[in-house]
């Protein structure tokens, strides 16, 4: 007798448990139609296949998951090629980070990286007081040829079409020097932000926390009063 209720209890067990995983498995689907009508569903018919659409447990109501709508060609060429560049950029930062660590390792202080960083900051500053004495040279010629060709003017003569074509690329350099100059002023500036921001990196790689405020205090030896 206690084997039959033990099998009939087992038996029990069984179906019981396979109504609850038929329970478990059992999906409604929720997507929108063409003409834009939400439908819900247990199957899904042929044209929804590509559509977006949440799955749902049938038992609790709980979404299940997401899936996305099937991509055209164009799609899916635009993402994998999102996608590669992506890649590239990853791959790319990652050798900028290993080439800044390797160089950073090369200074054995903070001292050390700001000369130079110095010389870079010197021999650009070179660069810009050349660009800006050539662009002082060009604007004297400019003027002369102007002087020039008004007083021709004023005289009732044509202006030489050799002068007039020499004004016109006097002009056209002065504005690529001139943009030049910008550019190079723009760069000086960026350099003095990058010093700062290896400066920090310089410190978390060495092991020594936050760098000094400035020079300065990084030049200060531990434990001496600044005051004297």
């Amino acid at each position: 007798m206690k084997t039959k209720l033990t099998l009939i209890a087992l038996a029990l067990a069984l179906v019981a448990g396979a109504a609850d995983a038929q329970n478990k498995a059992k999906k409604l689907y929720r997507w929108v139609d063409k003409d834009g009508k939400v439908q819900f569903s247990d199957t899904l018919p042929q044209e929804a296949l590509d559509q977006a659409r949440t799955e749902i447990n049938a038992s609790s109501g709980r979404t299940t998951g997401e899936v996305e709508r099937a991509l055209t060609e164009e799609e899916q060429a635009e993402r994998d090629r999102l996608a590669a560049e992506r890649a590239l950029q990853q791959r790319a930062d990652e050798q900028e980070r290993q080439t800044e660590e390797a160089m950073l390792a090369s200074f054995q202080t903070e001292q050390d990286l700001r000369r130079s960083y110095g010389v870079r900051v010197t021999l650009m500053q070179e660069n810009l007081n050349a660009i800006e004495a050539g662009i002082g040279s060009q604007r004297n010629s400019l003027t002369s040829l102007l002087a020039e060709a008004s007083e021709a003017e004023l005289q009732g003569k044509p202006v030489n079409a050799k002068q007039a074509a020499t004004i016109r690329e006097l002009r056209e350099e002065m504005a690529k020097q001139q943009n030049m100059l910008v550019v190079k002023q723009a760069e000086l500036m960026k350099l003095d932000e990058e010093l700062e921001y290896l400066v920090q990196r310089f410190h978390e790689l060495k092991g020594g926390g936050a760098a000094p405020a400035t020079p300065e205090a990084a030049a200060q030896p531990a434990g001496e009063d600044p005051t004297g």
